[in-house]
């Protein structure tokens, strides 16, 4: 009995001495193949930190590689397979995470490993200027990481998301608050309709109560998308709405270069005469009355002063070019008005 636990105990040892060779052998293997690595890992040197910091968006289930690229395309580092052998050699892959994060362009790609191990922004401020149209906040949203291009532009004309929001129109053009807004990156398009969408009818709601409407609340977003985007000065605004409103009463084109430029597939500063025949039903050089829908999405200003537009007799005015504008009565007072500023430029 004796001799028989004797053998198992050396029998045993044998194998623990065994076991201990074979982990030693696997970890000297391992140190051997990272050193052969180092000249690729570390002493390719770091490159220059150039002070200058950059948001990047990094989406939900991105692979190490893709997330090295993205990287790279953005100027954070410059060499994607440092980024993932240290990430696959340090056990930092199956720690990176999403989210946007600030990082310095030129970084060491260790450094930046090491930053998506912590939490990321997952919100941003998106500030939506007046005038925006959908197609401008759409890349506005885009840039920013909260939704893509093509699928808010798709929710935007979605009957269904437009009918729960109380919009009678075919698109959100003219119903998207401009505002500063807090949205999570990528965020579902309907979601930040509907957050614009409330904020309009919103504030629509509070200044209309103050004014007694001249027009249906339609064609009041329809006038003032067009202020939004012939006014600049803010005591310019009401006396801008008013001189349409008259021509709507006169059953005259308004001749807005607003409407115009919103059919045309580039935007331009001046517009041709051939552009003023352009057919549409946008085009207000040919059409009497206000389009057919918005032309942009109008701020606070603009929807006061559709709201409550002035009471005047101008039916016409002409840009000065510093943003004010020379408002006539007739043709020929404002035919004078545009001699005279050709004569100054």
């Amino acid at each position: 009995m004796e001799s028989v636990s004797g053998d198992a105990a050396i029998f045993r040892g044998r194998v623990r001495a065994s076991g201990f060779r074979n982990r030693t052998v696997g970890m000297l293997r391992r140190i051997a193949w990272l050193v052969r690595l180092l000249p690729v890992l570390f002493l390719l040197g770091c490159p220059p930190n150039a002070g200058e910091h950059i948001l990047v968006n990094i989406p939900a289930g991105l692979t190490t590689a893709a997330i090295a690229e993205t990287l790279r395309c953005h100027g954070v580092i410059d060499n994607p397979l440092k980024f993932r052998l240290q990430a696959r050699i340090l056990g930092f892959d199956k720690k990176l995470r999403y989210g946007r994060y600030k990082f310095m362009l030129n970084s060491d790609e260790l450094t930046v490993l090491r930053t998506l191990t912590q939490k990321g922004i997952t919100s941003v401020m998106v500030t939506i200027p007046e005038g925006f149209r959908i197609v401008r906040i759409a890349d506005l949203l885009e840039d920013k990481g909260v939704c893509r291009v093509p699928e808010f532009l798709a929710a935007c004309q979605d009957r269904v998301l437009l009918s729960s929001l109380g919009i009678k129109h075919n698109t959100a053009e003219g119903y998207l608050f401009p505002d500063s807004y807090e949205f999570e990156l990528e965020s579902k398009p309907a979601n930040v309709i509907r957050r614009m969408a409330r904020r309009f009818f919103e504030v629509f709601d509070e200044l209309r109560a103050d004014a007694g409407p001249v027009l249906s609340d339609k064609q009041t977003v329809v006038l003032a998308s067009i202020v939004e985007r012939e006014a600049v000065l803010a005591e310019e605004f009401p006396v801008i709405a008013g001189v349409f409103l008259n021509r709507v009463r006169c059953n005259m084109p308004l001749q807005s270069c607003a409407t115009v430029q919103y059919v045309l597939p580039r935007h331009k500063e001046k517009l041709t005469y051939q552009d003023t025949k352009i057919k549409s039903p946008y085009n207000t050089y040919i059409h009497p009355g206000l389009p057919p829908g918005p032309i942009s999405n109008p701020g606070r200003r603009a929807l006061r002063a559709a709201l409550s537009p002035a009471e005047t007799e101008y039916l016409y005015f002409v840009s000065k070019g510093d943003g004010s504008h020379i408002f006539s009565r007739t043709w020929r007072e404002h035919e004078s008005a545009r001699r005279r500023l050709r004569r100054g430029r």
